[in-house]
């Protein structure tokens, strides 16, 4: 369990939080601001509103969260534009797309946690106190045993793995599928997914995601 900072308790984490569903918005902070200790200081029906509302505030907010599908600026358009502006500020992607393609596709562009938008606000709360004391929140028991492992030294050193891959470590990090990663290697798409399950088995993982936090922690690309 994490360890809270006694000053810290009664600090109250400020939101900003995109999303062009009104009557979801409306209920998810409704939802939160009864949980207590977060409270939503800018809300944005899209992306575009978003950054205009983050340029305008004299003091920018903990965490903001985002949903994806949004007119006008869609989630990865917006997260691209925070990390472009703001480098350091907190994103949590709170979506309904729930394949590892889309998570992939954000984390390695950044974001600091997912989250499936069909969770309990209990757990957007939860994912908001982690991300602003800890930096990251990614749901999912796979995720969870791969945060533990980045901690392992061991685990990490790059003479673990075989040189290809190494190289299949960082293609793990773009958006091509396996299949592509297999022409960029030159290779056949059996070889790919025999480098695959070598790294799953080494690093007791069972999901590219996993993959590529691995390859960020160990240097091989920069989330």
């Amino acid at each position: 369990m994490t360890q809270t900072d006694p000053n810290n308790q009664n600090k109250i984490i400020k939101i900003a939080y995109a999303e062009d569903h009104t009557a979801v918005r409306k209920s998810i902070i409704a939802y939160l601001h009864e949980l207590g200790g977060v409270k939503v200081i800018i809300e944005a029906e899209n992306g575009k509103v978003l950054i205009e509302k983050l340029e305008q505030s004299a003091k920018l907010p903990d965490v903001c969260i985002i949903d994806i599908n949004m007119p006008v600026m869609n989630g990865f358009e917006t997260l691209a534009a925070i990390r472009e502006r703001w480098k350091n500020c907190k994103v949590l992607i709170l979506s309904t797309y729930s394949d590892e393609m889309y998570v992939l596709r954000m984390v390695t562009a950044g974001a600091n946690g997912y989250l499936d938008k069909a969770c309990n606000p209990e757990e957007i709360r939860r994912a908001v106190m982690s991300i602003h004391e800890n930096g990251n929140y990614y749901t999912g028991v796979y995720l969870e045993k791969t945060l533990e492992r980045l901690q392992d030294n061991k685990m990490l050193r790059p003479s673990n793995f075989t040189e290809t891959e190494v190289i299949f470590l960082k293609y793990c990090c773009s958006e091509l599928t396996y299949s592509q990663i297999a022409q960029q290697m030159n290779c056949t798409t059996k070889s790919v997914e025999g480098y695959r399950d070598s790294l799953f088995r080494k690093l007791q993982v069972n999901s590219r995601v996993s993959l590529a936090l691995f390859a960020a922690r160990i240097g091989l690309v920069f989330l």
